[in-house]
């Protein structure tokens, strides 16, 4: 739900903050009060995918909570009509005394490169002036891989925001100014902050990471921080008629996943996961009712929450207009079904993520292609006019054989829901399967350019031309640059600053970086290779992880042969 819209924004480059109600706190001050730390948050993208995500908003209200603290927001809009200035002020964002980015996908680091251009900050942290603001990082990406960046962060802030974010705070202000490196230096051994350039990767002849050098007392590795089990949960803290999810109540139901699905970080960069109470979520959806009518549940698996149907009977209740993320199929019962068409769900989203139910096993996702298609027809008949179905292209040990069993898929559930609805139809959505750190499969190459064209071509004339059927592929070379980014050291940081910041198209700054692409997504990685995410802590044990990854390979290793490839 609070993820990257897979469409472009439909909303004005130019947002307008009347459009906004705060239902927390509220906007900053024209003029920050004396001895205040001026703090700009950044989400280096649009507006209208900014004030989407759950994760800018749960940084937005923490930092509006602490003391001595102005806080005002930043984007990268499309026309660069205030680029390098604050979002309520349009303050140059080289006038704050911290920048901080939030970030959530990979692409975004070269949006970061963007920002700090545009605002005159200087891209690399060694060069900047006292004058310069701290320029830190926090985000989901902390916890996956921030080394692309790390030479243009003065701190990443690794973990849960709201473990951080207080004690950073009171570092920056407990003490009396100081310069730029007495202030980084407080942060020094603060939980979950890591400062980049206290720590020398050492490369051995092949260039393989040997090992890495802290200095200044830095800790190696750098640990997460984790919010208390019973810590807050994130939630829409402005609502905005000019974001992808337009006037939309955000509420997080779930951190973290039960499922260890071996492509997925979710499931295996957190502990158990931690439940928000059906009753706690129904007051937060009432709080805001005068307000707005939706409201969107937020988490891996909406479906897995031990209380799911009474918090749909609740929010039935409450007449709510709701709009829920992916759900498992094996989940949906009759009833489950009825309460969200009640609720004004209009759109389902499962995802097989493959058509063959062995390759399933594989990645680690059991689910039953009857399972599928029962959740179809208990959707259809309760009243759901679109049925998304999604699917990854690219999958270890993949043939052809599985990219013909999506279509006989894809044609049994639209027999199943379809045929029980009038104008009903089904949406088939395929992405291109990146290996992501802190995941059984990050020792795994990614399939071939070539390979997923083809293979994204032969669904698109299989499925593209069915009635009531569309089709929505993604780009493969956007993938491998994901996938780049996704799995790349601090080597890239040269190409993401020519990319991002002066416009080079990226695989010419990836030549003119000296980065070899082939190197760090071409290949099955050593089992003993040190990866670039390392450094940090988080998540499972590598030792869990590859234990998965063997029982991967052997399953693989068992499978009919290619065909046709």
């Amino acid at each position: 739900m609070s993820g990257r819209p897979r469409h472009q924004p439909r909303t004005p480059a130019r947002p307008d903050p009347r459009s906004e109600i705060w239902l927390t706190g509220g906007p900053a001050r024209r003029r920050p009060r004396a001895g205040s730390l001026k703090v700009a948050l950044c989400y280096p993208a649009p507006y209208s995918l900014g004030m989407s995500n759950l994760g800018f908003h749960a940084a937005l209200g923490l930092f509006q909570e602490q003391p001595n603290v102005h806080c005002e927001r930043a984007f990268l809009e499309r026309d660069g009509e205030r680029a390098g200035r604050s979002f309520e002020s349009g303050t140059p964002l080289s006038s704050f005394d911290v920048l901080a980015f939030s970030v959530s996908f990979e692409n975004d680091f070269l949006g970061l490169a963007r920002v700090l251009s545009l605002s005159g900050i200087a891209l690399d942290s060694s060069e900047r002036s006292e004058a310069d603001p701290l320029v830190v990082m926090g985000g989901i990406l902390t916890l996956l891989n921030p080394e692309p960046v790390a030479p243009l962060l003065d701190a990443v802030l690794v973990g849960d925001a709201e473990a951080i974010v207080p004690p950073f705070v009171a570092s920056l202000t407990s003490g009396v100014g100081g310069s730029r490196t007495e202030r980084v230096s407080r942060l020094v051994g603060l939980p979950g902050v890591y400062v980049p350039h206290l720590y020398d990767v050492e490369r051995d002849e092949a260039g393989g990471i040997r090992r890495f050098r802290p200095s200044d007392g830095a800790p190696l590795p750098v640990a997460a921080a984790s919010a208390p089990e019973g810590g807050r949960r994130a939630q829409t803290v402005v609502l905005s008629h000019d974001a992808e999810f337009r006037d939309m109540f955000l509420v997080e139901i779930t951190r973290g996943c039960r499922r260890a699905c071996r492509f997925c970080a979710a499931g295996h960069l957190y502990g158990s996961p931690v439940h928000r109470s059906a009753e706690e979520v129904l007051a937060a959806a009432r709080a805001v009712l005068p307000t707005t009518r939706r409201v969107g549940l937020v988490a891996p698996a909406p479906s897995d929450h031990p209380d799911y149907g009474a918090m749909l009977a609740g929010l039935r209740e409450l007449g709510v207009e709701l709009n829920v993320a992916s759900l498992r199929a094996e989940n949906i019962d009759e009833e489950s079904a009825r309460l969200m068409v009640d609720s004004g769900v209009k759109t389902v989203t499962l995802a097989p993520e493959t058509g063959s139910e062995d390759l399933r096993k594989i990645i680690g996702k059991p689910l039953a292609d009857e399972s599928v298609l029962a959740a179809a027809e208990l959707l259809a008949s309760a009243g759901v006019a679109t049925l998304k179905l999604y699917f990854m292209i690219g999958l270890p040990g993949e043939t052809e054989r599985d990219i013909e069993a999506i279509v006989g898929l894809v044609r049994r559930v639209r027999a199943a829901f379809v045929g029980r609805r009038r104008g009903a139809r089904v949406t088939v959505s395929a992405s291109v399967f990146v290996p992501k750190p802190r995941t059984p499969f990050q020792w795994l190459p990614m399939a071939r350019e070539k390979t997923i064209r083809a293979r994204l071509n032969f669904l698109r004339r299989s499925l593209g031309e069915r009635p009531r059927i569309r089709f929505v592929g993604a780009g493969p070379r956007e993938a491998r640059k994901e996938g780049v980014l996704a799995r790349g050291g601090r080597e890239l940081s040269r190409a993401v600053v020519l990319a991002g910041a002066q416009g080079v198209p990226w695989k010419a700054a990836l030549k003119r970086a000296g980065v070899d692409p082939a190197s760090i997504v071409d290949r099955v990685h050593r089992e003993e290779e040190t990866f670039p995410w390392e450094l940090i802590e988080a998540g499972e044990p590598r030792s869990s992880l590859l234990s998965s990854y063997r029982v991967a390979m052997e399953l693989l290793a068992g499978r009919p042969g290619p065909r046709g490839t």
